[in-house]
C-alpha cells in the first residue's frame, strides 16, 4: 500500500497560510495538539482524482531558532516527520522579510515548493518580481497566487505533484569566507564522526548558539567545535546567531536586487490610508468599540426571527408530537416526561442559541481574515502595557470569545512565566461561545426589545473587570515589569467566503456537539435528581414533606445568592449555578429544565421567579464573572499548578458574588442596600490586603 505524502505548510503569520489550508482541504480537517505540549495545530486530508494527500498547518512562525513554542514545535516536526513536501507561503508584497524563513528551510534541504500569496497587494505597491529568476536562485519551483481570489487549484496540485516526483535541491547560501571555513571544519568533523545527517545545517546551529544543538555534544566536543567559532566572533565582532543573520539578509537583499522591480506608485497604500483611523490615538479605541457593538447587533437582530421559528418548529417536533407518539407506546409518564421535555426540550434549546452563536463567528472571522483583529492587538498594546502585560497577551483573551481552554493554551506563546500566568488568569473574563447561550436565553426573556445592548454591555462589563483585575495584580502580585511586545500589521484583505464559513463551520461544529453534549447530559441528571428525595429539613412541622435533592441543594444555597436578588423561593437559579461549573452551557439546560414543572411553557414561570430584571441582570453578572469551568480550570492545572487553579477559583466567585449584589442592591436602592454594599466594599478591601499579603511572598519567583 503506498504512503499518503505529508504536505506541511510554512510561512509568517498573516501571509494566507490559513486561506491555503482551507482552500486544499476543505471540511475535511481536524484539530489537536502537538504531541507534548498544548499549543493546537490543524491537519486535513487533500483527495483530488483518487490521490490524497496529508496536510500539515505548521504554526506562524517568522524563524526556526527554537526560542518560542510555536517555532521549537515546527523545526521538530520539519527535522523528525521529515515532510515529504514543505510548501513555503510567501508574501509578495514583503518579499525581503519573508525570505528570512525560506533560506533557514534551504538550509534544513527541505524538499518545497514556494507559494508567493499577495501578488496582487505587491502589483499595487509598484512591486514586479521574476518568478524563473527567483526559483533558479533559490532552486526550488515558485507558484504566484492571489489566495483571497479565486484561484486554479488544480494548478497547484499539478505543481504540488511535480515537487513530490522531482524533489528540487536548494541552493546553497554562501556566508562570509571566514564563516565557511569554520562551517567546513566543523562539518567534517562532524562526517567523521557521523553524528549530524545534516552537517552543514548543525555546523550552522553550533555558530549560532543553538541551546538544544550544542545539548547533543559532549564538554570536549564543544570545546574543540567553540575553539573554531571564537575565531568567527573575533573577526566579526559579533555574536554567533547575529553573524549568520546578517548573512543570510545579505544573500536575500542580493536576491530581491536581482528578481524584483520597483515602480513608483502612491507612497500612502490603502491599508495606510484606513490605519489612520483604525490606528489613530485618538479614533482607535472607539472604532474597535464600535465595531465589537456592530458584531452583537448584527448576531442578535439577525438571529432573532430565526430562533423564534427554530423554537416553534423544534418545541412541536421533538416536545409536543415526541410525547404524543410516547404516550401512544404506553410507556411510563417519567420516562414520557424524560424524553419529550427532557431530551426533547434539550435538543430545541441547543437549536435556538445556534444561530447567534454562528452570527458572531462569522462575524470574528471577518474579522481576522481581513487583517483587523492584527490592529486590535496593536490598539490594546498600550493598555495591556498599563495593567502589566505585553500587546501580544491580547491574542489569547481574543481567542477567549471562542472558549477560554484555548485561550488559556495560546498563552504559551509568551516569553515568560509571569505573562503566561498572568494572562491566564484573565482570560475567563472574556465571554467565552458557551456563556453566550445563557445570555441569549435570559436576555431574549427580560430585555427582548434591547437585547444586542444588553449583550455588549455584558462583554464589555467583562473587558473592564479584566483591566481592573490587572490593575490590581499588577500592584499586588505581579509588580515585575513585562516582555516586550512587537507585532507586524498584515495589509488589509477582502475575505474569501469559503474562508469565513469554513472558519465558522468548523468553531460551531465543535462548539456544538460538545454543548450538546453537556446540555444532554445535565438535562438528563436533574430529571433524575428530581425524582430522588429526603426528609424536608424546611417543613414547618415533621409530618413526612420530602423535598428532591436538587430543590434541597437549591435551597442551601439560596441565603448566600439573596443579596443579588436569588430568593430562596427561586431555588432552581442557584441550582443553575453549580451546573454551570461544568460547563457554562449547562446552565441553559437545568433552566430550561427545572423550570418546567410538567409544563413546555416554562417562559412565564422563569420571569415569575426571578421577580426583575434587576435580579435577572445580576445573575448574568454572576454568570459572566464566577468561577470558570471544570475543562478551563483543568488546563489552568495543568499549565501553571494547583495554587493558581484555587486563586482563579476563589477569586473569580468571590468577584462575581460582590459585583453581582453591588449591581442589585443599587439598582433596588433600600435601607438593607446600605449593609449589603459596605459589606462588598469591606471585602474588596480584604482582597486588597490578601493579594499584597501574598504579593510579598510570590512576586519574586515570577520575576
Amino acid at each position: 500500500m503506498n504512503r499518503i505524502p505529508q504536505i506541511a505548510l510554512a510561512g509568517n503569520p498573516n501571509v494566507g497560510k490559513t486561506t491555503l489550508f482551507n482552500a486544499l482541504t476543505g471540511a475535511h480537517q481536524h484539530v489537536g495538539n502537538w504531541p507534548g505540549v498544548t499549543v493546537e495545530h490543524k491537519s486535513g486530508t487533500l483527495s483530488r482524482s483518487g490521490k490524497s494527500y496529508d496536510i500539515i498547518d505548521l504554526p506562524g512562525i517568522y524563524s526556526l531558532s527554537a526560542q518560542t513554542p510555536d517555532e521549537r514545535i515546527a523545526r521538530e516536526y520539519i527535522l523528525n516527520q521529515q515532510p515529504d513536501l514543505v510548501i513555503n507561503i510567501v508574501d509578495a508584497s514583503n518579499l525581503e522579510r519573508n525570505l528570512y524563513l525560506t533560506t533557514q528551510l534551504m538550509e534544513m534541504q527541505t524538499p518545497m515548493l514556494l507559494v508567493l500569496s499577495m501578488t496582487d497587494l505587491a502589483a499595487q505597491n509598484g512591486i514586479s518580481i521574476d518568478y524563473d529568476h527567483l526559483s533558479s536562485h533559490l532552486g526550488y519551483p515558485v507558484f504566484p497566487v492571489i489566495l483571497n481570489k479565486s484561484f486554479e487549484i488544480g494548478k497547484l496540485i499539478s505543481e504540488i505533484d511535480r515537487a513530490l516526483a522531482n524533489p528540487s535541491l536548494p541552493a546553497i547560501i554562501h556566508y562570509d569566507e571566514v564563516v565557511e571555513t569554520c562551517l567546513k571544519t566543523i562539518s567534517n568533523e562532524l562526517i567523521n564522526q557521523d553524528k549530524a545527517t545534516n552537517p552543514r545545517w548543525t555546523a550552522l546551529k553550533l555558530i549560532e548558539g543553538d541551546a538544544e544543538i550544542r545539548s547533543r555534544y559532549s564538554v570536549g566536543q564543544l570545546e574543540r567545535f567553540d575553539k573554531e567559532i571564537n575565531q568567527v566572533l573575533k573577526h566579526r565582532g559579533q555574536n554567533g546567531d547575529a553573524i549568520i543573520a546578517d548573512d543570510r539578509y545579505g544573500f536575500i537583499r542580493g536576491l530581491v536586487k536581482d528578481v524584483v522591480k520597483r515602480q513608483s506608485v502612491s507612497q500612502h497604500t490603502f491599508s495606510d490610508r484606513l490605519d489612520k483611523i483604525a490606528l489613530n490615538s485618538i479614533l482607535g479605541l472607539p472604532v474597535f468599540f464600535g465595531v465589537m457593538y456592530l458584531v452583537f447587533l448584527v448576531a442578535v437582530r439577525l438571529s432573532q426571527p430565526v430562533i423564534d421559528l427554530i423554537d416553534t418548529a423544534f418545541s412541536y417536533l421533538f416536545v409536543e408530537q415526541f410525547a404524543i407518539l410516547l404516550q401512544g407506546m404506553n410507556l411510563p409518564e417519567w420516562i414520557t416526561l424524560l424524553l419529550s421535555e427532557g431530551l426533547g426540550g434539550g435538543v430545541t434549546t441547543i437549536a435556538t442559541f445556534t444561530p447567534p452563536i454562528f452570527f458572531i463567528f462569522v462575524c470574528l472571522s471577518i474579522l481576522e481574515d481581513s487583517g483587523y483583529m492584527a490592529r486590535a492587538a496593536f490598539i490594546a498594546d498600550k493598555f495591556m502595557r498599563r495593567i502589566g502585560l505585553p500587546g501580544k497577551a491580547f491574542i489569547p483573551l481574543i481567542v477567549g470569545f471562542g472558549c477560554t481552554v484555548p485561550a488559556i493554551m495560546a498563552t504559551r506563546t509568551l516569553e515568560s512565566k509571569r505573562d503566561r500566568i498572568f494572562a491566564s488568569l484573565l482570560t475567563p473574563f472574556i465571554s467565552c461561545g458557551a456563556k453566550l447561550p445563557v445570555y441569549t436565553f435570559l436576555v431574549l426573556l427580560f430585555f427582548s426589545t434591547k437585547a444586542d445592548i444588553v449583550i455588549f454591555s455584558l462583554y464589555m462589563t467583562g473587558v473592564a473587570m479584566a483591566l481592573l483585575t490587572g490593575l490590581l495584580l499588577r500592584k499586588t502580585i505581579f509588580k515585575s515589569e513585562p516582555g516586550n511586545f512587537v507585532m507586524e500589521l498584515p495589509p488589509y484583505h477582502i475575505p474569501t467566503w469559503r474562508g469565513i464559513f469554513l472558519h465558522t463551520w468548523h468553531r460551531l461544529k465543535d462548539f456544538v456537539l460538545r454543548a450538546s453534549k453537556t446540555i444532554l447530559l445535565a438535562i438528563i441528571l436533574i430529571n433524575i435528581l428530581q425524582v430522588i428525595t429526603l426528609p424536608d429539613p424546611y417543613a414547618v412541622e415533621a409530618d413526612g414533606e420530602r423535598i428532591t435533592v436538587l430543590e434541597l441543594s437549591g435551597k442551601l444555597i439560596s441565603p448566600i445568592m439573596k443579596p443579588m436578588g436569588l430568593t430562596g423561593e427561586n431555588w432552581q437559579a442557584s441550582v443553575a449555578l453549580v451546573s454551570g461549573i461544568f460547563a457554562k452551557e449547562a446552565v441553559v439546560g437545568t433552566i430550561q429544565s427545572l423550570y418546567q414543572d410538567g409544563n413546555s411553557e416554562s417562559d412565564a414561570s422563569i420571569r415569575q421567579a426571578f421577580g426583575s430584571w434587576q435580579s435577572a441582570y445580576a445573575f448574568l453578572l454572576f454568570v459572566l464573572l464566577y468561577s470558570p469551568c471544570v475543562a478551563a480550570l483543568a488546563m489552568l492545572f495543568r499549565e501553571h499548578g494547583k495554587v493558581w487553579l484555587i486563586f482563579s477559583l476563589v477569586y473569580l466567585t468571590l468577584l462575581a458574588w460582590i459585583i453581582a449584589v453591588l449591581f442589585y442592591q443599587i439598582s433596588v436602592f433600600n435601607a438593607m442596600s446600605v449593609v449589603w454594599i459596605g459589606i462588598c466594599l469591606l471585602l474588596i478591601a480584604a482582597i486588597y490586603f490578601v493579594l499584597n499579603y501574598l504579593g510579598k511572598r510570590m512576586d519574586y519567583a515570577l520575576r
